[in-house]
């Protein structure tokens, strides 16, 4: 059987808009990628549940805020410039600095107490442990004539 979503969006997501929405968005994501800091994300799924990393070179991890509302993760936090010193003058700046926001919908609900996060060597680390009982999105309806 073929599908129209791209495999990531087929099983998680009901909604047949899901997919166009995540393309605008990653099109916006890349246009402004020049003004801000967008850290890149990596996420896998293993028997045990998720795993999702991200590269945050550049921000301390007081900076960083993780949180989980409606099955939405949401990453974000600030890269902050340095201070320049008195009779300091830059003649070049590509160095991104400014805050950052990422979301991703988990595919399942996480009992929130036993999700992990860890930081080091400016990469962050979020473990998402399945649920013991996943809680099924299907509802069978009853036809009735």
């Amino acid at each position: 059987m073929n599908s129209i979503l791209p495999f990531q969006c087929r099983n998680f997501i009901m909604d047949p808009f899901h997919a166009l929405r995540q393309e605008i968005d990653r099109l916006f994501e890349v246009s402004t990628s020049v003004q801000g800091c967008i850290p890149e994300f990596e996420t896998k799924e293993n028997k045990n549940g998720l795993e999702v990393t991200a590269e945050l070179p550049g921000v301390s991890e007081g900076d960083i805020d993780i949180s989980l509302s409606d099955g939405i993760l949401t990453i974000s936090g600030e890269k902050k410039s340095e201070e320049t010193k008195n009779g300091e003058t830059y003649h070049i700046i590509e160095r991104r600095y400014g805050a950052f926001s990422r979301s991703l919908k988990l595919p399942y609900e996480p009992e929130e107490k036993d999700i992990s996060a860890s930081f080091k060597n400016r990469v962050l680390k979020v473990v998402i442990p399945r649920p013991k009982e996943l809680k099924s999105n299907i509802y069978k309806i009853q036809v009735q004539s």
